[in-house]
């Protein structure tokens, strides 16, 4: 394992959906390549074999791949990773949890690193999704807010009333998940499989940090329950 000390890291777990696993696994090497201490740690989580074997061909310098031998679901999987993984004296700047159904530019993801080492005022911190039949936002009733981060720059934040912000890109200073979690990433009380991920870290957030969408930037969501967005197969056929 290469230091994570001050590093930018991209969780991501794996199970189903190989053609979508593909893109968007590609995709994100290509935006992170060559960016300085930045790593992509693909978790395989006993998958099914069309993403196995492309887990298995993956060769890339800035991504760490961790095998499951059994389908422990997302949450233990990248909790169990930030225990064995990390350290006080091994500390990342910045994690960002990611669906391998997600798209996003550079730009964004840029922005979205940035926002989250400049404001410790905010917890998670995603990106704003496209309205397609795959939106996962919801609750955003009120006018973005105003954050001023340490380098003076303002940031615009939408925040979610009363509903956890979406699970499928957003990044967490990685400290937090030390002092505020133990070392979780998603620190459910109850060990489940799937489900009460994100509600799980935004409720343990939601007092002390402002959670919301970082304007400016946009996520494409893929799939949702069962749908595949007509915005997949446009970009697959590019």
């Amino acid at each position: 394992m290469p230091s994570f000390k001050d590093s930018t890291i991209v969780m991501m777990v794996l199970y189903r959906m190989p053609d979508i696993v593909r893109y968007c696994v590609d995709h994100v090497l290509s935006v992170i390549n060559d960016r300085p201490n930045t790593w992509l740690v693909l978790i395989n989580n006993h998958a099914e074999l069309g993403v196995e074997d492309y887990f298995r061909s993956i060769n890339h310098k800035q991504c760490i791949k961790i095998d499951l031998p059994f389908n422990i679901g997302r949450a233990l999987a990248c909790n169990f990773f930030l225990k064995d993984y990390i350290s006080t004296e091994n500390l990342p700047k910045t994690v960002v949890a990611l669906d391998p159904d997600i798209y996003f530019t550079k730009e964004s993801f840029e922005a979205l690193v940035e926002a989250s080492e400049q404001l410790p005022q905010c917890g998670m911190i995603g990106m704003r999704y496209k309205n397609n039949e795959c939106n996962p936002e919801r609750n955003l009733f009120f006018k973005p807010k105003k954050v001023l981060g340490r380098n003076k720059k303002d940031y615009f934040i939408s925040c979610p009333f009363m509903c956890t912000v979406a699970g499928g890109v957003f990044a967490i200073q990685a400290k937090k998940i030390v002092e505020q979690c133990d070392f979780n990433l998603f620190p459910k009380e109850v060990i489940k499989v799937y489900g009460g991920d994100d509600s799980a870290l935004y409720s343990r957030l939601r007092w002390k940090f402002i959670n919301g969408y970082l304007e400016g930037t946009e996520a494409i969501h893929f799939t949702s329950a069962g749908i595949i967005s007509e915005d997949f197969l446009t970009y697959q056929n590019r």
